[in-house]
């Protein structure tokens, strides 16, 4: 038996394998380089490898789509013999594996958790489950199941500032602002590289208006969060075509998107994800995004028939980017699918029936300018829509549809009533303003 870096027991002989390993699960923390392919030497190296096993499975689960998580059973089912001469640890990550590839989002994450009450510096662990509370909409849990664990990690345990960086995004989508800041700044005082703690920064200032500050922080970390390895680059890059769009600088926004956002990454579900939000926001400021949509659309119109109604935030995201290029095609199969999967047992089937479904029809209401549809179905579930996952910045874009429906639709007290909320709490983001303005003087906006 060795022991990894933070002295857990695997059930392996072979350093050159553990090398592998802890290669894995630091490429996995650090978004830099492919973690699957250090897990699959460590198995060429030693097959009996169980933890590998589980921790393949576990990270094919952080992409969010059913092509992963069919991947991550046969992973399961080939380390099954080696699974069953493993440490109880190793059997109960496998396991945990196990009940987020079926569909089990909660059990799954709640057996990742009883892992820790044993194992506390377990960091695949912890870094999974905190994917999945994300993924659930479980801000409490983003923020407490750090917490439970944070007494037992120190700087010297490797991995301790990746932990700070964790514990930073759960404050904050907590509403810790201060809090989530001092533990960002400090992570990243650890680790420079620490790109999910620059995130969690970054999400402090874009909650609480601070935009100069935010395009100031973003920018000065640069060499830090977007070398060309980083996987997680893009979402910060999103951000940071966020924080340009508030100082109503659309055309910034678009010249981030064509130099980042757009062509390749719109393989993954997860870069799609912010490709289309952006340019959903992009559009309801009157911005011309010309035939960006497009390829956008084309991408999850590939993946509708394999990866519809795996995931409820993933489906809604389709449905914008079908909205906005009027595919009534895909959005016939995507209802189809959607209205089925809302009855399947599982996480995502809570999820579309509690949220998924409405947000879906709202954004197809809106795509066809049936716009008293779109704030009836917006109205409904914004205040819930935590229940499908995503950051409060990404559901911000259900505020905002909301807003400019209400306004297209001429329910103008209405639409006020929404931004005046957005400027109470964000009141020096110009974007908020915009809002009020267009919502009281009661006609479109048009950039130029």
């Amino acid at each position: 038996m060795l022991k990894d870096a933070r002295g857990l027991t695997l059930t392996l002989t072979n350093a050159t394998a553990l090398d592998a390993y802890e290669r894995a699960l630091t490429a996995a923390r650090t978004y830099r380089g492919d973690p699957i392919a250090p897990l699959d030497e460590a198995l060429a190296i030693d097959p009996g490898f169980a933890a590998a096993y589980a921790a393949k499975a576990l990270l094919l689960m952080t992409f969010s789509e059913r092509r992963f998580a069919a991947n991550a059973l046969a992973t399961l089912d080939a380390g099954a013999a080696a699974l069953a001469r493993a440490t109880p640890r190793e059997q109960a990550l496998a396991a945990a594996a196990r009940g987020l590839a079926t569909g089990q989002w909660e059990a799954g994450t709640a057996a990742l958790d009883r892992v820790l009450v044993d194992h506390p510096r377990d960091i695949l662990a912890l870094q999974v489950a905190h994917v999945m509370d994300f993924y659930r909409g479980d801000h409490l849990n983003l923020r407490n199941r750090v917490s439970r664990v944070l007494p037992a990690w120190t700087p010297s345990v490797p991995a301790y500032s990746f932990v700070l960086g964790m514990h930073a995004f759960g404050l904050e989508e907590c509403n810790q602002y201060p809090e989530a800041e001092a533990a960002g700044l400090r992570a990243l005082s650890l680790a420079p590289e620490d790109c999910w703690a620059v995130h969690a920064v970054t999400h402090v200032m874009e909650m609480q208006g601070r935009i100069d500050e935010g395009i100031a922080f973003l920018e000065s970390r640069r060499p830090d969060w977007a070398t060309p390895d980083n996987g997680f680059a893009f979402h910060n890059w999103w951000h940071l075509a966020l924080f340009h769009l508030d100082r109503d600088e659309p055309g910034r926004a678009l010249a981030i998107y064509d130099e980042v956002l757009g062509g390749a990454a719109h393989d993954l579900s997860v870069s799609r994800l912010d490709a289309t939000s952006l340019l959903w926001r992009l559009q309801l400021e009157g911005a011309a995004v010309g035939k960006r949509f497009d390829a956008v659309a084309d991408a999850w119109e590939r993946q509708l028939d394999a990866e519809a109604g795996f995931y409820a935030f993933n489906d809604f995201h389709a449905a914008l980017a079908f909205a906005a290029t009027g595919r009534a095609g895909a959005i016939v199969r995507l209802r189809k699918t959607l209205e089925a999967a809302a009855w399947e047992k599982g996480s995502n089937g809570e999820m579309t029936r509690a949220v998924g479904l409405d947000l879906c029809e709202a954004a197809i209401a809106f795509g066809e300018e049936r716009f008293d549809a779109a704030v009836a179905k917006l109205e409904a579930v914004r205040d819930i829509a935590s229940r499908f996952g995503g950051s409060h910045a990404q559901r911000d874009l259900l505020t905002l549809t909301l807003i400019e429906a209400a306004c297209r639709s001429g329910q103008h007290r209405l639409a006020q009533h929404y931004a005046h909320e957005r400027i109470v709490h964000k009141p020096a983001s110009r974007w908020g303003w915009r809002l009020v303005e267009r919502a009281t003087r009661r006609k479109e906006p048009a950039h130029a």
